[in-house]
């Protein structure tokens, strides 16, 4: 017989770090485009934003290669809201079209950053 041993449950955050080709550039967008707030930035090699439970690190890169093979998908209990949200705001968010009739919560839909960067977005689980 299977004995089942009870695990505590643990509470993970992560917190995706991606590169950047341009600080101001990428604070710019994030910010004033997508409506984060920039809660650190050191000036030389590290920025951090922040919009509700999504949070973005930064480092500085001069590899553009970098930045157009790095990802991130962010949960939300309603994408279909922040997809309207951003293109409200002119962000060219893109749905696949497979999921243009699919219900309200579970849009899936992505962005590129300036620096190529893809941010996707999907319901939570």
């Amino acid at each position: 017989m299977n004995v089942q041993q009870t695990v505590a449950k643990m509470v993970v955050n992560a917190v995706p770090i991606l590169p950047s080709l341009n600080f101001s550039e990428t604070r710019n967008f994030y910010v004033g485009a997508l409506g984060f707030e920039e809660v650190g930035f050191d000036g030389l090699d590290y920025l951090v934003v922040r919009r509700g439970g999504m949070e973005l690190h930064f480092w500085l890169s001069d590899d553009p290669l970098l930045c157009q093979n790095s990802s991130v998908f962010f949960r939300a209990e309603a994408p279909s809201e922040l997809y309207r949200e951003f293109c409200d705001r002119g962000i060219e968010a893109i749905r696949p079209s497979e999921n243009l009739e699919t219900c309200a919560d579970t849009v899936r839909f992505h962005i590129r950053d300036p620096h190529g960067n893809l941010l996707l977005f999907g319901a939570v689980i």
